[in-house]
């Protein structure tokens, strides 16, 4: 017991007590987050539900701008699945051109684990809260920007080349949001200066 104890401490103390602390946050604010999610949030769909209308609704926009002819709208839908013999009803956001189906917007797509993401980066990392609040929100709206743009676009797959969209789906759309992230995250953490673990700011 005693040497895994020390093991545990090696490992510990090969990092900078700057990382340890950033990582400390970090799994703090994903602990918090996840409780909060599961156990208040997630079924009443309390934040998914007016975000996944949103994208839906920006994205249906968006497309009417690409595509002209005002055509394209926004409805909730509910999917069905059955899991062992249980049919489960889920909300999506639907886009339609007239009454043809062109995506569907699940809350899993709607964005929100990709604005934790990003913010939870922001707050774990050690700079003054003023830097923090102007870089959190202006780079929650570009990662919700790039986002429409990845619906808008997979929705312009749909309709001209189908035969691209799952490709584009589970690859070049998600390197294009997690590289927007990366570089967000790169841009805030330049001229930070790091502080000795007991003097950093919280």
């Amino acid at each position: 017991m005693q040497r895994m104890l020390d093991r545990i401490r090696e490992v510990r103390d090969a990092f900078p007590p700057e990382v340890r602390q950033f990582l400390v946050r970090a799994l703090l604010l994903f602990v918090v987050w996840k409780a909060l999610y599961l156990f208040l949030w997630q079924k009443p769909r309390t934040l998914d539900e007016p975000l996944t209308r949103r994208v839906g609704v920006q994205t249906a926009w968006a497309l009417d701008l690409l595509h002209g002819g005002g055509t394209f709208t926004e409805r909730e839908v509910f999917r069905k699945t059955i899991i062992e013999g249980e049919t489960i009803l889920s909300p999506m956001s639907h886009v339609f051109q007239g009454n043809r189906r062109v995506i569907g917007i699940a809350d899993n797509c709607n964005g929100l684990e990709l604005f934790i993401l990003y913010i939870g980066f922001i707050l774990a990392m050690p700079a003054t809260w003023q830097r923090k609040i102007g870089y959190g929100l202006g780079g929650l709206a570009i990662v919700h920007v790039a986002n429409i743009l990845r619906c808008t676009g997979l929705g312009m797959l749909m309709l001209y080349r189908d035969e691209y969209f799952d490709f584009a789906h589970h690859y070049i759309f998600k390197m294009m949001i997690y590289s927007t992230i990366f570089l967000l995250w790169v841009r805030f953490s330049r001229k930070i200066v790091l502080k000795p673990a007991a003097d950093a700011t919280l």
